[in-house]
């Protein structure tokens, strides 16, 4: 038997030790293995690129031969895309979130507009804040106010008249005044894009109501929805959205990843028996979460709900002062007992959610991270809470059972 490589044993040691872990990041989730085979099947090889128009001189429908299958699934994941989440157009062209979101800003705003955006000071995405894409793009970034439960701060919005208004954000526990923030838009005229990136698999189940409202709806596809890194866009409006599907080829992309698109088809099929399901429970597991941890000695920010959507925020100071530990040595000490969380203090339940852990679960895994925090060993704790999963996927459950 051929001696396996050493780039062979380091990707074979990440999924074994991965499979030890149990993953509470809020930026991560789980792909089936019917998901994860098509990211390796042979479309990962293969080139695709759909004009259907004129290009130097000659009409193109795709400018690569054997992609009648590619396009196939292409059209069934954005077809599927439109149906599960509500709106009339969406693609899954965009290679990730980060794509998306430069298409959907180069599609509402122009050279000096101003555009803006939750800061990184309050979780916003520093993608849009100086230094990066407002920079590159030559717009004027102003950093919009919003307070610890999602109320944007509109009479800002109206004193500083912006072009366009940037919702969303990396740390995001709660909706926003989503309907004061289109009234006053549609009184200057200005865009309203929706960055869901972290909240995408939340739609379905109601998590920001009217979001079909804004003008363009975009983010990143592996966080509460489950898919594979990636990016979307979606909107009501066909104008908006053939402008962004022009400002995707030779802008900010060149040609989409087959092999990715074929494995977001998959995990839409997945994901759409279980959509509203699936983003009630991942609430509902928050806040007993919130409730477990808190009761146990680590404090949670904003009691007593905590979170209406996939992740907790710790409270730093109390952390502090209780564990003697920052977020990012909480992280390190997790980690070490194969408890996974990031290092700016985020607890994140979309994968466990995914995987089927309900409330009544919470309780086993806040006194295994409590445990941990306070120097024990609880990977024997570990072990026993992830053999209570079953190795299927919710959707998965659906699939199987024929329900789907």
């Amino acid at each position: 038997m051929r001696e396996k490589t050493k780039g062979e044993k380091i990707v074979e040691m990440h999924d074994n030790w991965r499979r030890e872990c149990l993953n509470l990041q809020a930026s991560e989730n789980y792909l089936s293995p019917r998901v994860r085979r098509a990211l390796a099947s042979d479309m990962a090889s293969r080139y695709s690129m759909i004009f259907d128009e004129e290009v130097h001189g000659v009409r193109i429908h795709n400018a690569y031969g054997g992609t009648k299958y590619q396009e196939e699934i292409l059209n069934l994941a954005d077809t599927l895309a439109s149906e599960i989440f509500g709106f009339k157009f969406a693609t899954v062209r965009p290679l990730s979130g980060h794509v998306a979101a430069m298409a959907a800003l180069l599609t509402v705003a122009q050279k000096d507009d101003k555009v803006m955006a939750i800061p990184p000071q309050q979780g916003g995405y520093d993608g849009y804040a100086h230094g990066y894409l407002p920079d590159i793009f030559s717009f004027k970034y102003i950093p919009l106010k919003v307070d610890n439960h999602g109320n944007v701060d509109t009479s800002q919005i109206r004193k500083e008249k912006p072009q366009v208004i940037v919702l969303g954000a990396s740390y995001m526990l709660f909706p926003y005044n989503l309907d004061e923030v289109l009234e006053v838009s549609r009184d200057m005229g200005a865009r309203v894009i929706y960055d869901a990136s972290h909240i995408m698999g939340l739609l379905p189940a109601g998590f920001q109501k009217n979001i079909e409202k804004c003008d363009l709806i975009y983010g990143s596809t592996h966080k509460t929805f489950p898919g594979p890194q990636g990016g979307i866009i979606m909107s009501n409006d066909e104008d908006l959205f053939k402008r962004a599907m022009e400002n995707l080829t030779w802008r900010v992309q060149d040609n989409y990843h087959s092999n990715r698109v074929a494995a977001m088809a998959l995990a839409l099929e997945e994901f759409k028996p279980v959509a509203k399901k699936y983003g009630t429970l991942v609430a509902q597991n928050s806040q007993s979460l919130g409730n477990a941890l808190s009761d146990k000695g680590l404090s949670m920010l904003y009691p007593p709900q905590y979170s209406r959507s996939h992740q907790l925020l710790v409270d730093v100071p109390a952390l502090k002062k209780y564990f003697d530990l920052s977020p990012p040595e909480m992280s390190q000490r997790l980690e070490k007992n194969n408890i996974i969380v990031d290092c700016v203090g985020r607890i994140g339940t979309a994968e466990i959610t995914w995987k089927g852990y309900k409330p009544g679960d919470m309780d086993m895994i806040a006194e295994a991270m409590v445990l941990a925090l306070r120097g024990g060993d609880v990977r024997s704790n570990v072990a026993e809470i992830l053999a209570l999963w079953d190795g299927k996927t919710m959707g998965e459950r659906e699939l199987h059972t024929g329900s789907a």
